[in-house]
């Protein structure tokens, strides 16, 4: 056969569709049937909520004049977050959102599944520093400085389990196949990939969801510990309602997962696997973004002003009597009550005393308690 031929073959080859339709199935390249819109959302919508959580985080860094290490984590998230949301949007373009492998022509396949390559690396990354991110400031927030108790273990076990577990999953994302050209060109002949692709990512997305139960619940049991009110204990716990978000889109993303097993239609499945991934990280970035807001609010200009006429007008609105009352004298050591959210650093909000996590420790005579803030 001669060049010529094998040309002209390949071209027809890759005009053909990407997956043997069923039958009585007809391919349309054309009208592939895809969702556009659903894309475009879950993409603009979470990136303005992951925005505006880092804006809020950073808002509160600068006013407090301090950059720890896991704000460091939490740019770096922020960074690969916005290569996979690139990823995402550029299929909600084209072919769409739950398009039939076979309405793709084989020509198309290769760009299809080089973004799946990109998107998995993007994904385990970010996964890995916002999670170390959000349990790095949670030892800040809920373990009093130099305890070793219980919390403090289990947030240290979470967070090198994590990293370790995607920094894994990154290299056998990577390494995959030999020569990698094979992991995203569906015509490449020669080459090996030893690794069961999909088993590897059921167990990476159960080992997640056990991950995402876990930062969850851990810091519960401190926040029902603490030396507040009942209504603020419940008001700080509400907080991490968004933690069951952050797990509830695990959970969908592993059904999914599911599907795509039994399944060799990847490109119907693998693009809301990808948008459930956005929602998830999305909520974490909200989980530590959100406790930062207050103290963003309150640094910015003309902040006080606006508390004030808000004040003024509440007053304003208040029924009042025919008897002149005095005002009661203000004290000047007054404290502003603080916000039902403030949860953030111990030298940024009002401290309250809160117990050791021992049994056995107590407060000698002239001694100070530990104390976190909420």
């Amino acid at each position: 056969m001669s060049a010529d031929d094998s040309a002209a073959d390949l071209a027809e080859l890759l005009e053909q569709p990407s997956l043997e339709p069923p039958i009585g199935v007809t391919p349309d390249f054309d009208h592939n049937g895809g969702s556009h819109t659903v894309g475009y959302f879950v993409v603009i919508f979470c990136s303005v909520l992951s925005t505006l959580a880092l804006l809020s985080r950073l808002g509160s860094r600068i006013a407090l004049r301090r950059i720890r290490a896991e704000d460091v984590f939490l740019f770096i998230a922020y960074g690969l977050f916005v290569g996979y949301v690139y990823v995402i949007y550029e299929w909600s373009i084209y072919p769409g959102i739950r398009v039939h492998l076979w309405n793709l022509p084989l020509k198309n396949m290769e760009n299809f599944l080089y973004g799946v390559h990109l998107a998995s690396i993007f994904y385990g990354l970010a996964i890995m520093f916002l999670k170390a991110a959000i349990l790095m400031d949670w030892l800040q927030i809920f373990v009093p400085t130099g305890q070793r108790n219980l919390l403090f273990w289990v947030l240290h076990i979470l967070i090198w389990s994590n990293i370790l577990f995607f920094a894994s999953g990154t290299l056998i994302e990577l390494f995959r196949c030999h020569p990698r050209e094979k992991i995203w060109n569906p015509l490449f002949e020669g080459g090996s990939c030893p690794v069961d692709i999909k088993a590897n990512n059921m167990a990476s997305g159960l080992i997640n969801l056990v991950s995402d139960l876990a930062i969850l619940l851990a810091p519960q049991w401190v926040i029902w510990r603490l030396n507040v009110s009942r209504s603020r204990k419940i008001g700080v716990s509400l907080l991490f309602v968004i933690g069951i978000f952050a797990t509830a889109c695990g959970i969908t993303r592993l059904v999914v997962l599911f599907e795509l097993m039994a399944s060799p239609d990847e490109l119907y499945y693998i693009p809301d696997i990808g948008l459930w991934g956005i929602g998830e990280m999305t909520a974490g970035f909200l989980i530590i973004g959100i406790p930062s807001a207050p103290k963003t609010i309150k640094s910015m200009p003309g902040s006080d002003s606006v508390t004030s006429l808000l004040a003024s007008w509440r007053r304003g609105s208040a029924p009042t009597n025919n008897r002149d009352v005095m005002p009661p004298p203000r004290s000047p050591l007054t404290r502003k009550p603080r916000g039902l959210w403030e949860i953030s650093d111990t030298d940024t909000f009002q401290l309250v005393s809160v117990k050791s996590a021992s049994a056995t420790q107590h407060v000698q005579p002239g001694s100070t308690e530990r104390e976190v803030s909420v």
